[in-house]
C-alpha cells in the first residue's frame, strides 16, 4: 500500500509539473520517495554485509531478517561498530547461529535448538556418576524405597529439570550381551529400560567418556550407543570410531550455541579401549593431541564450549600433574571451562585465563559412601559472559540430598575453597569467583 501511495504521488508530481499550478517539492524529496517505492535492496546489502562480516549471506534470508535488522547492521558496519556480538544484538542470534542457519547444519543430528526461555541467561547443569544397576547398593536400595526418585532430593530434580541443558556422567553399559571384561573389578550393566529415568529427571545429554562404559566389552558398547540413540538422548565422549567419539553435541538457547565434548584418561590400567579412526572406545586425553584437536574443530563451532573429562585419583582431592596442565591446554585450544569428573570426590577449584577450571563434582547417585558432591552450573547471559555457581549436595546411605542449611552449605563451600590449588572463593549463594 505503502509503495501504490508513493507511486501514485509521484506520478502526480509529474502531470502538475507539465501544468501551470505549483507545487513546492525538493527534488531531494522526490528522489528519497522515488527510493522508498523501489524498496531496500537486499541484494546490495547481502553482499555487503557478506564481505564485512565473513558470513556468507543471501539476499532471501536477510528479507527474512526484515529491513531494520538489516539497516542496523549495515549502520553498524558502515559506522566502525560492528563486532560478532553485533549479530546477537542486533537479530537475536549469534553470528554462528546465523551461519549455521545458511548453511542448513542447524538441522545436524548433533544440534539441539531449545529456543528462548525468556530470560536474559540460560543455564548449563553439570553432575558426576550416576549407577543403576540392579546388583548394587544403590539400586538394592531404590527398590526398598519405590524407586530411584524416592531416593534423590526433589528439589535436586526440579532444579536440574529447570536448567536449560542437564548433563550427566552415564557410568554404565546398557543391555544384556557381552560378558564383564576379565580381571575388571567392578562391571556394571543396566536394563534399557532405565534409560526412562533420565527423562523423569530432566537430562538432556550424557557423557560415556568414561572407565565403564565398555564393562561388557564390544557387545555392550555397541547396545550402549544403540539404546541411547533408540531413546532419543544425545551422547558425547565415545563412539564407533574416533570422529564420532570426538564429535561434540551442541545447543541452541536463547539464540546462543553451546556445545560439550568430553574425554577420559581415568584408568591407569586401561581396560576401555580408546577410539582410532577404524576402531571403537572413548575419546581419549592420555596425552592431549588428540582432545586438542577435537577441542578445537568444536570451537569454531560454538559460541560457548565446555569440556567435561573423567580424570583424577579416585577419593582424592589431591590433584593429579596431568589435570593442571591439562586443564590449561584445553582453555588455550578454546574450552570456556572444564568440568571433570571421576573421584567420586569434590576436588579443588581454579581459573585460568578467566575461564573456570572445576576438577571434580563427585559422585551425583552412585554408591552408599558419605561424599560430599554438587551440581556446577554455568549461567550464560546474552553478551555471552559465563558465571559458574556451585550447588552444594551430599551423598550419604544411597540418597542424595540438596543441602539447604546455611551452615552446612558454607562448611562444604570452605572445604572446596580448602582444596588444592585452592584457586577460588565462593560466597554464600555459591557463585564462584577466583581467589585474589
Amino acid at each position: 500500500m505503502k509503495r501504490i501511495f508513493i507511486n501514485l504521488f509521484i506520478i502526480t508530481f509529474i502531470l502538475c509539473s507539465l501544468c501551470s499550478c505549483r507545487v513546492k517539492v525538493s527534488n531531494e524529496y522526490v528522489q528519497e520517495l522515488q527510493a522508498d517505492a523501489q524498496g531496500f535492496n537486499y541484494i546490495d546489502a547481502a553482499q555487503q554485509i557478506a564481505t564485512a562480516t565473513g558470513v556468507d549471506m543471501t539476499a532471501d534470508f536477510l528479507e527474512d531478517l526484515g529491513e531494520e535488522s538489516a539497516q542496523a547492521l549495515l549502520d553498524e558496519i558502515n559506522g566502525g561498530t560492528y563486532t560478532d556480538l553485533s549479530w546477537l544484538e542486533i537479530t537475536g542470534y549469534s553470528r554462528i547461529v546465523i551461519s549455521d542457519m545458511l548453511s542448513g547444519e542447524i538441522d545436524a543430528d548433533n544440534i539441539s535448538d531449545f529456543g528462548f526461555n525468556g530470560k536474559d541467561s540460560f543455564t548449563v547443569s553439570f553432575v558426576g556418576d550416576i549407577l543403576f544397576d540392579p546388583d548394587f547398593n544403590v539400586m538394592l536400595y531404590a527398590s526398598q524405597m519405590g524407586g530411584v526418585l524416592n531416593c534423590i532430593d526433589t528439589a535436586i530434580v526440579d532444579y536440574l529439570k529447570a536448567s536449560d541443558v542437564f548433563l550427566i556422567n552415564n557410568e554404565f553399559s546398557l543391555g544384556d550381551r557381552g560378558a564383564p571384561l576379565p580381571g575388571k573389578t567392578w562391571t556394571f550393566q543396566v536394563d534399557p529400560a532405565r534409560l526412562s529415568l533420565y527423562d523423569d529427571m530432566g537430562v538432556d545429554i550424557v557423557s560415556l567418556a568414561n572407565n565403564h562404559v565398555y564393562d561388557y566389552g564390544i557387545e555392550g558398547f555397541e547396545d550402549t550407543l544403540k539404546y541411547l540413540d533408540e531413546a532419543g538422548i544425545p551422547r558425547i565422549g565415545a563412539g564407533m570410531n574416533l570422529g564420532e567419539a570426538a564429535e561434540g553435541h551442541y545447543f541452541i538457547v536463547n539464540g546462543i550455541k553451546v556445545g560439550i565434548i568430553a574425554a577420559s584418561c581415568a584408568e591407569n590400567k586401561i581396560y576401555t579401549p580408546v577410539a582410532t579412526e577404524t576402531t571403537p572406545g572413548v575419546m581419549g586425553t592420555y596425552e592431549t593431541s588428540g582432545f586438542i584437536k577435537a577441542i578445537e574443530a568444536a570451537d569454531s563451532q560454538c559460541d560457548v564450549l565446555v569440556a567435561y573429562v573423567h580424570w583424577g585419583t579416585e577419593y582424592s582431592v589431591e590433584l593429579d600433574d596431568e589435570q593442571k596442565s591439562f586443564a590449561r591446554e584445553y582453555i588455550d585450544a578454546g574450552v570456556d571451562a572444564v568440568i571433570g569428573g571421576h573421584t567420586h570426590c569434590l576436588q579443588g577449584m581454579e581459573f585460568y585465563n578467566g575461564k573456570p577450571i572445576v576438577y571434580s563434582v563427585g559422585n551425583f547417585w552412585f554408591n552408599s559412601k558419605s561424599l560430599d558432591s554438587c551440581v556446577i552450573t554455568l549461567r550464560v547471559d546474552n553478551e555471552l559472559k559465563t558465571e559458574a555457581l556451585i550447588v552444594p549436595l551430599e551423598q550419604k546411605g544411597c540418597e542424595t540430598r540438596l543441602l539447604t542449611d546455611d551452615t552446612e552449605r558454607r562448611a562444604l563451600f570452605d572445604r572446596v575453597e580448602s582444596y588444592e590449588p585452592q584457586g577460588v572463593v565462593i560466597d554464600d549463594n555459591g557463585l564462584i569467583a577466583p581467589a585474589s
